[in-house]
């Protein structure tokens, strides 16, 4: 006999319909089963209530990013430039709206290479991003 002790869904209402979801009928044979909310939604349902300055500050990043990324030029020239100063990372990373976790990374890397950044913004008479 197989034995469900958890229900992990990412809350569509066919999942998750307190009369007719997937949940209530299991709920019918084991009244006792844990349910939650997938990682990855509760992530992303997270960022809906972000504080407006961390909005802000992910809104230019993103921005930033994109200048340098959408522009093969300058994304190649950026590279050399972190290659010439040594950075750790010769790139940016691209932020996926789909994946809350990336949102990390690249703030994080933004925040590693912003002397680059700095230098290629300057270098590049874009005062818009220097600040």
């Amino acid at each position: 006999m197989e034995v469900l002790y958890c229900i992990c869904t990412d809350g569509a209402p066919a999942m998750t319909g307190y009369l007719k979801g997937f949940v209530a009928h299991v709920k019918e044979q084991n009244g006792d089963i844990l349910v939650t909310h997938c990682f990855l939604h509760q992530e992303a349902l997270v960022t809906k209530y972000f504080p407006s300055e961390l909005k802000t500050v992910l809104e230019q990043c993103v921005k930033v990013i994109n200048y340098i990324k959408s522009r093969p030029l300058k994304s190649r020239l950026f590279s050399k430039l972190c290659q010439a100063m040594e950075a750790e990372y010769g790139s940016l990373l691209v932020h996926r709206e789909v994946r809350w976790l990336s949102r990390g990374k690249v703030l994080s890397r933004v925040l590693e290479l912003k002397d680059e950044m700095k230098i290629f913004f300057e270098q590049d008479k874009n005062y818009d991003f220097v600040h």
